[in-house]
């Protein structure tokens, strides 16, 4: 039986999820999630998650939540090799620092912009945020300065779990490939690979919603 994942396209985190699955060759079965209209709450939904969090993976009887929880187990589980998630420490340790990287600042930004604007539609002023997001992707050309991804030689999930956030980030604020040739020829490679075309869904629904949300906040 196919592992049943609760997610929006949405949502980078549940974007760098099925992005994983795509690259490992691995059909899910998908239970989207509304969180404009807060089906995250729902009971059912809460009875299997208590923290209502997506994405939400369940695999014949075991759930998991957290992107970067549930990449690491499907490649432990599903990977044929070793080669998105090393087993030698101290690849691993990097990839893990950029995963934690991903966790602590990048995802700062989709909670205190992104999502106020997407489920909130709160009116965010970008031009307070613009300071630490070009140092975030200062940080990000610094990381892609000697390899071509963002822990080594080698796409990781990683890069799995990044891509997602970055391009979404670069929706709100673009990326300048003049200021930043590294992060804009990284994001390049990743839009040749086979699994990004879930990204893509995700950051075309994204655009239009935060169209619509511009168009209908007041000014």
């Amino acid at each position: 039986m196919a592992p049943t994942l609760y997610m929006s396209e949405i949502s980078p985190s549940c974007r760098a999820v099925m992005m994983t699955a795509r690259i490992l060759g691995l059909t899910l079965k998908v239970k989207k999630i509304d969180l404009c209209k807060n089906e995250q709450l729902a009971p059912n939904f809460v009875k299997i998650n208590p923290q209502h969090t997506i994405p939400t993976l369940i695999d014949n009887g075991f759930v998991i939540w957290d992107s970067h929880a549930i990449i690491s187990f499907l490649i432990g589980k599903y990977g044929n090799d070793d080669e998105l998630y090393s087993k030698d420490i101290m690849e691993r340790a990097l990839i893990d620092q950029r995963l934690h990287f991903e966790s602590s600042v990048i995802n700062n930004f989709t909670r205190t912009i992104l999502n106020p604007m997407l489920y909130e539609n709160v009116k965010i002023d970008i031009e307070d945020h613009k300071e630490s997001i070009y140092k975030t992707y200062a940080l990000m050309e610094k990381f892609l300065r000697c390899f071509p991804w963002i822990a080594g030689k080698k796409l990781t999930i990683a890069d799995l779990s990044l891509i997602p956030a970055i391009t979404s980030l670069n929706v709100v604020l673009p990326i300048s490939k003049q200021d930043y040739p590294n992060l804009s020829n990284w994001i390049e490679r990743a839009e040749n690979l086979p699994c990004y075309v879930e990204n893509q869904n995700g950051l075309n629904q994204l655009r239009d919603l935060l169209q619509k949300r511009s168009c209908c906040c007041p000014c």
